[in-house]
């Protein structure tokens, strides 16, 4: 019996730094998969390589859970002055 090739189909994709995207797709398998996709360029070459090391969600409510947590820290990081260290200091006194 021969292995079926595992498939990804990208859903979306943000760009996260100059060179750097977070793509989330759905996988043949079941499931889904968060990678780290880096963009390097040579001449007037960009190529779009994939980092080892994707994050596997099996649901949707995996995915719903990791949206709220990023709803949280979105939440933390627009709260502090400029660092998270002074947000913390600032929370002891």
């Amino acid at each position: 019996m021969a292995n079926k090739k595992i498939t990804y189909e990208e859903i979306s994709s943000a760009k996260v730094t100059d060179k750097r995207n977070v793509v989330i797709s759905s996988c043949s398998r079941g499931g889904y998969t968060i990678a780290q996709q880096v963009t390097v360029e040579e001449g007037s070459t960009e190529t779009k390589l994939f980092m080892k090391g994707a994050i596997r969600v099996d649901s949707v409510d995996g995915l719903k859970a990791l949206r709220d947590a990023i709803t949280v820290a979105i939440t933390e990081a627009e709260t502090w002055d400029e660092t998270p260290a002074d947000a913390e200091i600032a929370e002891n006194d």
